[in-house]
């Protein structure tokens, strides 16, 4: 009777890949492979005519489309186990509106050499600062928030305290503890930049242009960045409240409002200022930049509608 020799695994079709993807949000690693059944040649006509590709670090996939988020999150710790997905990756987690084009970075206690996209900060974070989702160590909200504020670049983290400030993810007083406590840290100096930039209540460069503007037309009786709240509570911070004409103010900035989630939030918000009893004004950049006149005449003619 022949003995039966334990078979080598077989790969599946072409297209697919390790069945171990599944629960590593379609990432994989060539050691992965290779015990799954494709060999070290496979692997390699794979990569080169595309059917497969390089996240980051030393994940791959067979899917197509944008990679931040879970994908290179499950691709910085199948590269580095020990690590704790950061910055713009942990954002997009969260729900932030970031650059999704920025490179991978996470914390390593180790400390790690760049590895094909992916970067490494060394540092072992406190335990209130490391959360896991979906079995993956990421940085918590609040963390996410510093670490974008302090090291994105300017253009990028100024409109990005708009959006979480005005969700209360971060405050001035945040901006303020962190600075005075993480004086030698890198990425200190942006996070003083940003408490000199929104000292008068201005926390995005649309908001600090829309309070010029209506400096300029010499319209008085607003305050910025006030919170309103209804029934069920918070409904949200506004760039700009005229309290005894409830009329809001609110001026769109590409970045913070370009997302589905944001552009669905704002809608509900909008729809419950409205049951509360204010009406909403939005304007763009370019309504600000090209058209501050027309902007100024819609304002005034909102603010008259009381006196007709």
């Amino acid at each position: 009777m022949a003995s039966l020799a334990p078979s080598r695994p077989q790969p599946a079709p072409r297209y697919a890949t390790p069945l171990v993807a599944d629960a590593q949000g379609d990432v994989f690693t060539r050691a992965q492979a290779v015990a799954a059944g494709w060999s070290e040649r496979q692997v390699d006509r794979r990569l080169a005519s595309g059917r497969w590709r390089r996240v980051v670090g030393r994940g791959l996939t067979a899917r197509s489309g944008p990679d931040a988020g879970w994908r290179r999150a499950w691709a910085t710790q199948l590269t580095w186990p020990e690590s704790v997905v950061a910055l713009t990756d942990a954002a997009v987690i969260h729900g932030f509106p970031v650059s999704r084009e920025a490179p991978a970075v996470a914390y390593s206690p180790a400390g790690r050499r760049p590895l094909s996209g992916l970067s490494a900060l060394r540092r072992t974070l406190p335990d209130e600062d490391v959360e896991l989702a979906a079995d993956l160590a990421l940085t918590t909200r609040r963390r996410t928030a510093h670490d974008c504020l302090a090291l994105l670049d300017w253009p990028d983290a100024l409109d990005l305290y708009a959006w979480l400030s005005t969700r209360e993810v971060v405050t001035r007083d945040d901006l303020s503890g962190w600075a005075l406590t993480e004086t030698s840290c890198h990425g200190t100096p942006q996070l003083v930049r940003l408490l000199q930039v929104t000292r008068h209540g201005a926390v995005s460069r649309a908001e600090d242009l829309l309070h010029r503007v209506l400096r300029g037309g010499r319209i008085v009786g607003w305050q910025a960045g006030v919170r309103i709240d209804d029934a069920e509570g918070r409904i949200g911070v506004f760039d700009v409240v005229f309290a005894r004409q409830r009329l809001v103010v609110e001026v769109d900035g590409h970045r913070a409002h370009s997302t589905p989630t944001a552009f669905q939030e704002d809608r509900h918000k909008q729809n419950r200022l409205v049951n509360a009893g204010y009406r909403v004004l939005r304007f763009t950049w370019r309504d600000l930049i090209d058209h501050p006149d027309r902007v100024l005449a819609q304002i005034r003619c909102a603010l008259n509608e009381d006196h007709r």
